[in-house]
């Protein structure tokens, strides 16, 4: 049965992913974007943009009219908590029957870092809430990497600072099919998944999947969170997102992020989705 979802941070990497496997699969769609130009990617068929601004809680409620189910998910920024909290009570005042709220593998309230303190703020404010939830926690995106291919392809090198640790890290697409399984069939309310990839592996093993793959050498050069954060700021990141995801991926660099989870075949039925598949289907973005 077609279900009418709202999906916010659609234009972002989970988010848009989502968008087209729910627009796929027959479901009526509700993007909610900022303007027309962060939607220019999404696609068109059963897919309806909702304008609006997380600060403006009369935007979530204009947005929520009619729908049957939110994803709930918003930007690394230093007012995600808050706007987490907005769209809850959007949803709370619609009486949407049922949230999912994208939060974030290691969300604790006593997390050694801001952004797992503040997913965790967001999970338990759902929890609290009355709603029909699912909360799904995944490691960081496989396809961060992407952001890596202008060094990969000029010097055959990917520079973060993560020291010689693992991380379980997780493809977008597995993702967001978990979040269609739970925006769109029952028995996900009051579930949390912690999502993750089917194996563990250090930034020098995904270089050499990468340059395995594009044919040529690719290494991982380990930098401190300082020049990390400085880098960032360089290329234009507003300060505070800068230093939170540098403090993050310091908080990795201690292997925090290594443990494999069986969630994501727990609800697909089927294997996560490895690294070397990821890398094969963006190709054309590492060469």
């Amino acid at each position: 049965m077609s279900k009418k979802i709202l999906v916010t941070g659609a234009s972002g990497n989970v988010g848009s992913e989502l968008v087209r496997q729910l627009a796929a699969a027959g479901h009526q769609v509700r993007a909610f974007v900022h303007d027309e130009a962060s939607a220019k990617a999404l696609p068109t068929q059963n897919v309806e943009l909702a304008f609006g601004d997380y600060a403006k809680p009369e935007t979530l409620d204009a947005a929520m009219r009619g729908v049957d189910a939110v994803y709930a998910l918003t930007p690394v920024h230093e007012h995600a908590t808050a706007w987490m909290l907005n769209i809850i009570g959007a949803a709370q005042r619609a009486g949407v029957k049922h949230v999912v709220k994208h939060s974030g593998y290691g969300a604790k309230a006593n997390g050694a870092t801001e952004i797992a303190r503040g997913h965790a703020a967001g999970d338990e404010h759902l929890r609290k809430s009355g709603l029909s939830y699912t909360v799904l926690q995944p490691n960081s995106y496989m396809q961060n990497l992407l952001w890596q291919a202008g060094s990969i392809k000029s010097q055959g090198a990917i520079y973060l600072p993560l020291g010689d640790s693992k991380q379980s890290v997780v493809d977008v697409a597995d993702i967001a099919a978990v979040a269609v399984k739970a925006l769109t069939e029952p028995g996900h309310d009051k579930q949390t998944y912690v999502l993750s990839g089917p194996q563990s592996l250090s930034l020098t093993e995904q270089a050499d999947i990468i340059g395995a793959a594009i044919g040529k050498p690719v290494k991982y050069v380990a930098v401190s969170p300082a020049a990390a954060e400085e880098a960032m700021k360089g290329n234009g990141m507003p300060a505070w997102n800068a230093h939170t995801i540098a403090e993050f991926m310091g908080y990795v660099a201690t292997n925090a992020y290594a443990a494999v989870t069986g969630d994501v075949k727990k609800v697909l039925g089927r294997e996560a989705t490895p690294f070397s598949a990821v890398v094969q289907r963006h190709l054309s973005v590492f060469r």
